[in-house]
């Protein structure tokens, strides 16, 4: 028995409005639109995975991240997502691994990743990681 870690995972976040989810993930993140133009559930394509929206207008998003992207140049990625419309969340206290993160700019140092959290236009916060160390 293979259990489940020989298959992909595939996040699905719920979605208050469709179009205006399609248009934040495909137009503001650079995520390629796999399902039809109107399609629900929408899918898309993040380097080889694919994330799921689907309207669920019941549903309120957690207070943390549902999903993170493991990114390089992150510091030149949050400004590049702040310019097409991203709103970049607060930086926060807290730690990863037992270190305790160190604010540089609107990026968190925690030593051996670097994070920053966004929030998509649906409410779903997302997490951008890069491993540095």
């Amino acid at each position: 028995m293979t259990r489940l870690g020989d298959h992909p995972l595939n996040p699905i976040l719920p979605a208050q409005d469709g179009d205006r989810a399609r248009a934040f993930y495909r137009d503001v993140l650079g995520l390629k639109l796999l399902s039809g133009p109107d399609q629900d559930p929408m899918a898309f394509d993040a380097a080889g995975t694919m994330i799921a929206l689907s309207e669920l207008t019941d549903r309120v998003p957690p207070p943390y991240p549902v999903v993170s992207f493991m990114v390089t140049g992150i510091e030149q990625l949050v400004d590049e997502l702040a310019e097409a419309g991203a709103e970049i969340l607060p930086l926060g206290k807290g730690s990863f691994a037992g270190v305790e993160g160190v604010p540089r700019g609107r990026v968190m140092d925690y030593g051996p990743v670097k994070s920053v959290w966004i929030r998509d236009s649906e409410g779903n916060i997302l997490a951008l990681n890069e491993m540095v160390g």
